[in-house]
């Protein structure tokens, strides 16, 4: 428990150092950012296939799986119609998603997600957890650079993108404060749901990142910082076990 406070402390700080950031712009590129997230992305994948998976089918093969399957959809089926990841948004300079309520809900939906996930992959085994909460402060270190720069393009105040930002923020210890209240109590079948929830929504995510550069000019950094994000999980792996 005392690891999953610090680790959300260690988000809200971090987010709020990233909303400064955007006061600097000049010093993150997008391609360095793609980096970032990729690194990102390959902990996120690895530490799904390699802890949260495999926990939840412990508890109950079918229910973990229909869990990932329902997170996958659902994040796909929002992202259809509003912004979901801030981060994805920027890097693709995106012109498809409106920053209105519904835009506002999905990236509230994510930031709560973050912190629900979190708590269950500590609920894991810890290596998920260090891992995974790993990624997250530094994928809020992002958001909140990404967060910030979307609403002034927006056209939101200095003031206004502080709030939505500290909005945004307050959603993942909601989440994590949800999750954490409850799955202590929790019987076999939810606790494979769950846990199944959380790597779904792992995959969704890592995917919606960097499925696009697919498609786009090779970018050998990124590729290899994707990798290393595989390697650094694994090595941990190795480690705690």
């Amino acid at each position: 428990m005392n690891l999953l406070v610090s680790f959300i402390v260690l988000g809200l700080v971090a987010t709020a150092l990233g909303g400064l950031t955007p006061l600097a712009a000049h010093l993150l590129s997008r391609d360095g950012l793609r980096r970032i997230f990729a690194y990102r992305s390959g902990i996120l994948v690895a530490v799904t296939f390699l802890d949260i998976l495999p926990e939840a089918w412990k508890f109950h093969p079918t229910l973990a799986g229909s869990g990932a399957m329902t997170a996958f959809l659902l994040f796909y089926i929002v992202q259809n119609f509003t912004m979901v990841d801030s981060c994805t948004e920027y890097l693709e300079d995106c012109r498809t998603h409106a920053l209105g309520l519904a835009a506002l809900a999905g990236l509230f939906l994510h930031s709560f997600m973050d912190g629900f996930n979190l708590s269950v992959s500590f609920a894991a085994t810890e290596t998920a957890g260090l891992a995974v909460g790993a990624a997250m402060t530094l994928h809020k270190l992002m958001d909140g650079f990404t967060l910030t720069t979307v609403f002034q393009q927006a056209g939101y105040s200095r003031a206004g993108g502080w709030w939505g930002l500290a909005f945004m923020a307050a959603a993942t210890p909601l989440g994590a404060a949800a999750s954490a209240a409850g799955i202590s109590h929790l019987n076999p079948a939810a606790a494979a749901a769950l846990l199944g929830v959380a790597g779904g929504s792992f995959l969704y995510l890592s995917a919606a990142e960097f499925a696009p550069r697919l498609h786009r000019p090779h970018d050998l950094p990124a590729f290899l910082s994707f990798g290393g994000g595989v390697v650094s999980l694994w090595l941990l792996h190795l480690l705690a076990h």
